[in-house]
């Protein structure tokens, strides 16, 4: 029996670790040792342990010092496991959790067996999207917030990422809300939604999709 419970936690880990790596990489175009550790919220050095493990396995490859990317093989995988997270969160939804919630709990139950998650995206009329505005399968396409020029915009999409969707959610930005930017600098970009203005890093803009709005 231990030896199943050490097998899984190593199976689970493995494809966490991908799935963030596959996030960072479509929102941020790199992921970092540093981004991955803090969304697992591990040291970077156990980071660069699994990580090391997961390139000995074909499933990473080192970029430049501490800047990481996906093979073909990792890719598939962690697209699969992404898939499978993003329709719980649709079912989620349904249920009434909030945008964080939903990322949290389906962190939880996303490792169930693939039949479970093919009559669940079934059942759910298979949806395009998730309720962060992400594909199902695929990744998100526009503009970044933290790259986007003065005026209007839309967030149309968010990153599955605990220190984006934390922020989203302390300051109440949804899907869909429209948000004025104010002005950009290296490192942040001022908006205001609601009669606020918001000072949003760049760690947590470049998470956050948007469009122009007309």
């Amino acid at each position: 029996m231990e030896t199943v419970r050490e097998s899984r936690s190593t199976k689970v880990a493995k494809e966490d670790y991908l799935m963030v790596i596959r996030i960072l990489n479509d929102f941020y175009g790199e992921a970092s040792l540093t981004l991955i550790a803090n969304e697992l919220g591990v040291t970077p050095a156990t980071a660069h342990k699994v990580i090391e493990h997961l390139s000995n396995e074909g499933y990473v490859v080192k970029l430049s010092r501490g800047i990481y990317t996906l093979t073909d093989n990792g890719n598939e995988l962690a697209g699969k496991m992404l898939g499978k997270h993003r329709i719980l969160e649709v079912f989620l939804g349904i249920l009434g959790f909030s945008q964080l919630e939903t990322h949290v709990y389906a962190h939880e139950l996303e490792h169930v067996n693939d039949l479970v998650i093919d009559k669940i995206y079934n059942m759910l009329g298979k949806p395009r999207v998730c309720p962060h505005g992400n594909p199902i399968y695929g990744k998100p396409e526009g503009v970044r917030l933290s790259k986007s020029y003065p005026g209007r915009v839309i967030v149309t999409a968010v990153a599955e990422l605990k220190s984006v969707l934390g922020f989203l959610a302390s300051n109440r930005i949804s899907i869909n809300d429209t948000l004025t930017v104010i002005r950009r600098r290296k490192g942040n970009v001022t908006v205001e939604f609601n009669g606020r203005q918001i000072i949003i890093d760049d760690s947590i803009a470049s998470g956050i999709i948007v469009m122009e709005s007309r």
